[in-house]
């Protein structure tokens, strides 16, 4: 992706702080977990990264109560309210190709031992 995060544009805005907010969660849980299970979504959650052109692996000091999917839920949602030129319309497609499967990813490996 050529794109650079322009401080105009809201909705890409909007997009990268719920995938901060999504990366500083996960690592939280990963940190805590034991198993090492959440190192299957570190794939798709650097991609998810690397689109964005923002760093992974996000640490927050504040309380994580996030629902890291509701996060990536609503980042799609929102990537379907972006305005891209038509030459980067590829890249539209990639990052909610990449939102949908972290959030996948996350949800799988959360709720593997509810099963």
């Amino acid at each position: 992706m050529n794109r650079k995060l322009s401080k105009g544009d809201e909705v890409l805005q909007r997009i990268v702080d719920l995938v901060v907010r999504t990366e500083a969660t996960v690592e939280a849980l990963e940190a805590t977990a034991s198993d090492g299970r959440w190192a299957m979504t570190a794939f798709s959650r650097y991609r998810l990264c690397e689109l964005l052109e923002i760093a992974p692996y996000a640490s927050n000091d504040g309380e994580l109560a996030d629902d890291p999917v509701a996060l990536l839920e609503q980042a799609a949602l929102a990537v379907e309210e972006l305005d891209v030129p038509i030459e980067e319309l590829s890249w539209r497609l990639a990052l909610g190709d990449a939102v949908r499967t972290a959030a996948a990813d996350i949800r799988m490996v959360r709720d593997a031992r509810d099963v």
